[in-house]
């Protein structure tokens, strides 16, 4: 939670820590309390009734704002640095600017919340995000904002059913795609089984909603041999 939510819940806490307090000392009958609740208890128990929609609403405001635990919202990007004398190009010419991170820091472990949901497929040396784990192998990290460039001049078409080797590219409520995996195998009632690298963490396989990056996915597919791009000398 970020530092002023957290002063705002301490201070709701003590506000109605104060009221059950009041409840129990104020004077009863007038303007305070109606006939018949005339005993400690029986205000005490109106007043915590009366907050219960206040602690679920606080608690559904906090999700909306913070729905992900930050290392899954995490691209990769900010532990990185530019890597000299490279660039990465897409089967137009066009550059793609590269990076890596500055150490492997995968705990190999599945995240807080994702208990039963992922297979750890391993990566944990490699020092790419989930957009450079496709699209540079996993030696490099790959920004969210050259995606959509990649899948144009790669000759990637959307698609409405995958198959193996298909990308998933999950997007932001702007467009922006914020997370890149590939389609390992489908099933029955239209379960799709992803591999993609979580920011600075392991490699998962992953149903396509088990995920912290975006409630928003397409499936592309190119005909073109892999998904890596060329690498050539600046």
């Amino acid at each position: 939670m970020v530092p002023w939510l957290s002063l705002l819940a301490l201070a709701v806490t003590a506000s109605l820590a104060a009221a059950v307090a009041a409840a129990a000392t104020l004077p009863v009958g007038g303007r305070w309390w109606p006939a018949g609740w005339h005993t400690p208890r029986r205000r005490c128990v109106i007043v915590i009734v009366a907050v219960v929609p206040v602690v679920i609403a606080a608690t559904l405001f906090r999700a909306v704002i913070d729905p992900a635990p930050a290392t899954q919202r995490d691209l990769g990007i900010a532990g990185s640095e530019p890597v000299p004398g490279i660039v990465a190009v897409t089967d137009r010419g066009a550059p793609i600017a590269i990076r890596r991170l500055t150490e492997a820091v995968a705990p190999h472990e599945v995240p807080q919340g994702y208990e039963g949901r992922l297979i750890i497929a391993g990566g944990e040396e490699a020092l790419s995000n989930c957009h450079g784990w496709v699209f540079a192998g996993g030696d490099f990290c790959v920004a969210g904002t050259s995606v959509n460039a990649i899948l144009e001049d790669n000759g990637y078409q959307m698609v409405v059913e995958p198959r193996p080797l298909d990308l998933v590219i999950y997007r932001d409520d702007d467009g922006i795609p914020v997370h890149t995996g590939i389609v390992k195998a489908t099933g029955r009632d239209r379960f799709v089984l992803v591999e993609s690298k979580w920011g600075q963490l392991d490699v998962y396989w992953h149903a396509a909603a088990d995920q912290g990056y975006a409630d928003h996915w397409e499936y592309w597919r190119s005909d073109r041999p892999g998904h890596r791009l060329e690498l050539r000398d600046r």
